[in-house]
């Protein structure tokens, strides 16, 4: 199924398991779509109505008088090249916008395949997985893009123009780049984020958040900037240089209206005459700030060797961070020691609350985490979720079946996790196809899929 333009959908349904992480562990397939073009510098497409596949032979049927259970969906994205889905958001619609990578194969172990290609997809789905539209970019290297969904649907778009200037319509996009774009798809404005952007978060109001760094002769500079629905500045400020090594790359915008900023620090750091880490030392580091870009408050981990790779407000003010460590950590009673990642949730104020061991499997991702409505934490690390009541207790831990897997072993790993209110979780990441990941046939597609509620 897959097409000359590098773009293939798989939807398909699967009958609900009535508990809640079977389902979110339960793989799904279906029917397909036609695309007719758009015209300018992408592609538009046109959803077609999708119908549930056949029952299985035994299905679980639901109570009587119980409702419907929304049905979990799936669209495998790619073609004949590696194909990674690397950022994911819903807006306040439910609509859920992503974006993924398309890059031709060019490790040793595999040969060069006809009609492979490079190029930046993004695109909008509703909540049912009905897509919206779809803009193609042709012939990019980009590094890490993200997205970001306004609540009225916006979308922004933030990522590293590494090697030559992009143009996504509004002329050349230079180092770490931010562009807006109207809900159904035009681009509205850009902007230059920074040498790199890292993070990206949108307000209420159709403006954007983005932690970024400059880099000096002396070391690099992280920068945050506040861009208002226009994008143009709200606040913005740079810190003082940090040693290499740092990375505060986590960003989250809190229902208070303050910026949250996480990561690895190396060596010291002084925000508003407030002092972090040791001359050469290393540190987890949590900093707030307040709608104008001054210090609320920061707490730091001092001696912790690790990295912060996502984050998510809670209504309360307080934070849940999910990472990798390289050493213990001993946080609200517990003690983690080892290589090993990490969920933790914080109060509003920095305080400690809890922390649990995340469990990876051997697919390549870095942990992230989102937060349902109920204030339940859900975390995939790879190919494993983990979910937890909103006081840390584990839930439930299931390995995520693959989505349309003829082959019958597709390995899964995800990469972005949100919550889509009255849907589920939706993700975002890799699939692969063909063949063992040792082997020389596979090939490796995006996916985004609804989990379940």
């Amino acid at each position: 199924m897959h097409r000359e333009s590098g773009v293939h959908t798989h939807r398909a349904w699967t009958w609900f398991v009535p508990t809640a992480l079977m389902a979110l562990a339960t793989g799904c397939g279906g029917a397909g779509r036609e695309e007719t073009p758009a015209g300018g510098d992408g592609t538009g497409t046109s959803p077609v109505a999708s119908t549930p596949s056949e029952p299985p032979s035994t299905p679980l049927q639901p109570e009587a008088g119980v409702p419907p259970r929304v049905q979990p969906w799936f669209h495998r994205l790619g073609g004949p090249q590696d194909d990674t889905g690397t950022g994911l958001a819903v807006d306040g619609r439910g609509d859920i916008a992503m974006v993924w990578l398309s890059t031709p194969r060019e490790d040793e172990d595999r040969e060069s395949v006809p009609g492979q290609r490079r190029g930046l997809t993004l695109a909008k789905y509703g909540p049912d997985g009905a897509e919206r539209w779809a803009r193609d970019f042709s012939r990019m290297r980009v590094a890490s893009p993200r997205v970001a969904a306004s609540p009225s649907g916006e979308v922004f778009l933030s990522g590293n123009a590494f090697l030559y200037p992009l143009d996504f319509g509004l002329g050349a996009a230079t180092d770490g780049f931010l562009l807006k774009f109207s809900g159904e798809g035009q681009p509205l404005w850009q902007r230059r984020a920074g040498q790199k952007v890292h993070g990206m978060a949108a307000d209420g109001e159709g403006g954007v958040l983005v932690t970024a760094e400059e880099w000096t002769p002396e070391g690099p500079v992280p920068v945050l900037a506040h861009h208002d629905a226009q994008g143009a500045f709200l606040w913005t400020r740079q810190l003082d240089r940090v040693d290499p090594g740092t990375r505060l790359h986590a960003l989250a915008l809190a229902p208070s209206g303050r910026t949250l900023l996480a990561g690895r620090l190396v060596g010291a750091l002084t925000v508003d005459g407030r002092a972090f880490g040791s001359v050469g030392g290393r540190a987890l580091l949590l900093l707030a700030f307040e709608r104008d870009g001054r210090l609320a408050w920061g707490k730091e981990l001092r001696g912790v060797d690790g990295d912060v790779t996502g984050l998510r407000p809670e209504r309360d003010g307080g934070v849940v961070l999910v990472g990798e460590l390289r050493g213990p950590l001993t946080w609200g009673g517990s003690r983690l020691s080892g290589s090993e990642a990490f969920v933790l949730a914080a109060g509003p104020d920095g305080a400690e609350r809890w922390a649990q061991p995340l469990v990876c499997d051997t697919q390549p991702a870095s942990p992230t985490v989102a937060l349902d409505d109920a204030g339940q934490v859900v975390a995939v690390c790879g190919g494993t979720l983990s979910a937890y009541e909103p006081e840390g207790a584990q839930r439930d831990q299931r390995t995520l079946s693959p989505g349309e897997c003829p082959e019958g072993g597709c390995p899964v790993a995800g990469t972005t996790l949100d919550f889509v209110p009255g849907q589920g979780f939706t993700l975002v990441g890799h699939q692969r196809h063909g063949g063992s990941s040792a082997g020389s046939a596979w090939d490796q597609d995006a996916f985004l899929r609804l989990l379940a509620p």
